[in-house]
Formats: C-alpha cells, sequence, structure tokens
C-alpha cells in the first residue's frame, strides 16, 4: 500500500487527472462496446452496426483529444458531479428545513448561472480557436449567423428596458424588434445561398442536394408550428414581460453551456448532451409556447454559431432555428393536464422532441443524401442517423420528470 501511495503521490496533478478521465473513457468505451454487440446478436442490423460504429469512433484516449474536447470531457464529469452534490444538498435541504427550500433552489440557480456563462466563455473561444487553427473557420457562414445572433440579443436587452420603463408599448417594441431581427436573417440567407453556389456545388462533395425537397419540408414544418403556437399558444400573461424576458436569456444561456457537455459527437454533426435541452423545455412550460419557441429560435441561431455544420440555406434554417424552434412546443399541453405536472411535460417533450426529429429527417434526407450509409437509401439513413435527436429528448424528459416530482419546485413553475 505504500508504494501504491507514493506512487500516485509523485505524479503530477495534471497527470493524475488525465489518467483519472482516461479511465472515465475506457469505461465510457467498454459500455459501448457491450451495448452494440447486443444490439448486434439481437437484430443482426448491419445499419445500426454502422451507427453504433460512429459512436465507438466518437470516443479517443484522452490524450489523444484537442484542447477543446479534452475541456469537453472535463466539463461532463464535473457536471455530474456537480448536480450530484447540489441534488444530495437538496434532499437534505428538504428533510431537516422544508422552508429553507426556496432559498436552496435561488441558491442552486445562481450557482447554475455562473456556471453556464463560465462553459460559455471558455468553450465558445476554444471552439473558435479550432476552428481557425484547423482551417475550419468560415468567414462566409459565421459572420452573417453571428451578426443574427447579435442582434437578437440587442432586441431582447431592448425588450427588457422597455418591459421595466414602459411595459404598454411592448407589443409595438415587438413589431419594430422582429422587422430588425429579418433584416440580418433575409442577408444571412442569401449571403449562405451565395456560399452554395460558388463553393459548395463546384466542390462536388455535396450530391443529390434537394432545394425542393429542403423548401417543402421547411415549408410544411414551418406552417405546423405557426398553426400549433396561435391555436395553443392562449393569450400571454401581460403582467409577467420582465420576468419571461429575464428567464428566457436564462435558459438560452443554459441549454448552450450543457449542449458543451456531450456523451458523444456524431461525425456528420449531432450530439447526445447532458439534459441541454431541459432549460427550454422547462421555460415553455413555465411560460407558454409563444414565449417557448421564440426562445428555441433565438437558440438555435446561437447553435449555429457554435457548431456549425452548414452547406445550404434552408438546410440551416432546419437544424437549427426551425428544429430548436419545435422544443419550445414543450409546454403545448399545460392548459389542458396542468393538475398533472409529469404527464403533461411528458407530453409536450415527446411531441417536440419528435418534431425536432423531424427537422432534423428532412434536412438529412435532401441536404446529406450523398453521406448515407454504403447499402442505405438517403431516406432511411436520414432516419436512423438523426435518432441522436431522440436519446437528446429522452434523457430531458427523464431529468424532467425527476425534478417536477419534487412538489415545490412544481409548484413554483405553475404559478409563472
Amino acid at each position: 500500500m505504500r508504494g501504491v501511495t507514493a506512487c500516485c503521490l509523485r505524479l503530477h496533478p495534471m497527470n493524475l487527472i488525465e489518467v483519472i478521465l482516461a479511465k472515465g473513457l475506457h469505461f465510457y468505451d467498454k459500455v459501448i462496446e457491450i451495448i452494440s454487440m447486443t444490439v448486434f446478436n439481437l437484430t443482426g442490423s448491419s445499419m445500426l452496426e454502422a451507427i453504433m460504429f460512429n459512436l465507438l469512433m466518437c470516443s479517443e484516449a484522452f490524450s489523444e483529444l484537442s484542447v477543446f474536447d479534452k475541456c469537453g470531457t472535463v466539463i461532463l464529469y464535473v457536471t455530474i458531479g456537480l448536480f450530484a452534490i447540489v441534488a444530495a444538498i437538496g434532499i437534505l435541504v428538504r428533510s431537516l428545513n422544508k422552508e429553507k427550500l426556496s432559498d436552496f433552489f435561488k441558491y442552486a440557480s445562481g450557482i447554475a448561472i455562473g456556471y453556464a456563462l463560465a462553459i460559455i466563455v471558455i468553450m465558445l473561444f476554444l471552439k473558435l480557436d479550432e476552428m481557425i487553427a484547423g482551417g475550419e473557420f468560415v468567414k462566409e457562414l459565421f459572420y452573417p449567423i453571428a451578426a443574427i445572433a447579435a442582434v437578437g440579443i440587442a432586441v431582447a436587452i431592448g425588450a427588457l428596458i422597455i418591459s421595466l420603463v414602459a411595459p404598454q408599448r411592448m407589443k409595438t417594441y415587438w413589431i419594430v424588434g422582429g422587422i430588425c431581427l429579418a433584416v440580418p436573417i433575409i442577408s444571412a440567407i442569401v449571403l449562405i445561398t451565395k456560399y452554395y453556389n460558388n463553393t459548395i456545388i463546384p466542390s462536388g462533395g455535396y450530391v443529390g442536394v434537394s432545394t425542393s425537397g429542403l423548401a417543402i419540408g421547411a415549408a410544411l414544418l414551418l406552417a405546423l408550428l405557426a398553426a400549433l403556437t396561435f391555436i395553443f399558444g392562449g393569450k400571454e400573461n401581460k403582467e409577467n414581460h420582465t420576468q419571461s424576458i429575464v428567464y428566457a436569456a436564462i435558459a438560452v444561456a443554459l441549454r448552450f453551456a450543457l449542449s458543451y457537455v456531450r456523451f458523444f459527437k456524431l461525425p456528420q454533426g449531432g450530439s447526445i448532451t447532458l439534459v441541454s435541452l431541459l432549460p427550454l423545455m422547462l421555460y415553455s412550460y413555465m411560460f407558454g409556447i409563444k414565449k417557448g419557441v421564440l426562445a428555441g429560435f433565438i437558440y438555435g441561431i446561437l447553435q449555429a454559431v457554435q457548431d456549425p455544420w452548414i452547406i445550404h440555406p434552408i438546410q440551416f434554417l432546419l437544424d437549427y432555428p426551425i428544429a430548436f424552434a419545435m422544443i419550445g412546443l414543450s409546454g403545448l399541453f399545460k392548459k389542458y393536464l396542468g393538475k398533472y405536472p409529469i404527464p403533461t411535460f411528458v407530453a409536450g417533450g415527446i411531441l417536440a422532441g419528435f418534431l425536432r426529429y423531424a427537422s432534423h429527417v428532412f434536412s438529412g434526407i435532401f441536404a446529406f443524401a450523398s453521406f448515407a450509409g454504403e447499402g442505405y437509401s438517403a431516406v432511411a439513413w436520414g432516419f436512423l442517423y438523426n435518432s441522436f435527436a431522440l436519446v437528446d429528448i429522452a434523457i430531458a424528459i427523464a431529468a424532467g420528470c425527476f425534478m417536477l416530482a419534487n412538489k415545490a419546485f412544481a409548484k413554483q413553475l405553475s404559478l409563472r
């Protein structure tokens, strides 16, 4: 024992961290391998085999990862640890002094927001640095989308100010803000179209892109999104404009930060994360689907800045703003099943997750047909590859049910 202890003490702290993380990744590899072998034995599906192979290829030895991916791995373990600690403290507070539970939620929220902002700043900087160093930075895509994000943030800040000083003018402000936001969106679509025509088509790397198919898919999903939002959205509560804007900013920030906490990332875009969808889902449940859809749409733009995989203007809309706007429908059933928080949340989450999945499937079929696995049609591959979205929403729904099982937490959400 002394020899082992002495050996451990001689390790540099960073080397010790690398050893621990390497062991964790090795364990992850073994779990995925066992799951994949079980699936193959039960189904004999070569399509599933191809997907599981991609998952296995997504995990590498810690020492071989980039700085960005190393930080992402560290954040994954730290986030899980922090969640476990906060949950344990919450259980203790509830059992020893329930009256302090509301104070605990406030402190925990403050810690979560600060932690989220730190992750956003660090990871976004590292991602941009990695893209520039690796020659993956495409200014024709980054700057137009960054402009949308900047205008969106400015409009949100303006809305917060107006809600404090002149709440009666909010309706007029949203019209003006919508027009201001439409300008960079239209400009971005024009510039991405130019990039597609001048770069993507001549490269010959993307064969079988169907603009008409993408347009039909986007039109159908936008029509469905608009119909569900305005039919089931109900009347807005005009007394909580400020509160809803602040909570929207918090939800988007938490979603942005948690999107870096990945279990794995797929090779042609897409990843399974640690409950990153949950903040937007809870926001929609609290403030309604109209505000939820808007928050999801804005987040979709930010996601395109964070992790761009864009070849076509309509594919950009499908994979980013439209897909994440669908998550804003999570609170659709609260008006009808509000007395039963968990079934309400589950039903809304399933609907939102399925519609996000449909958005990615349309993109996969009509924009990324050339990436279909050998022997598989673009349709089959599009449905299977994008099933990561169903796993992602399932994790968020499970976590949401765990939180809503706490009556005090469920009551706080229902009061909004």
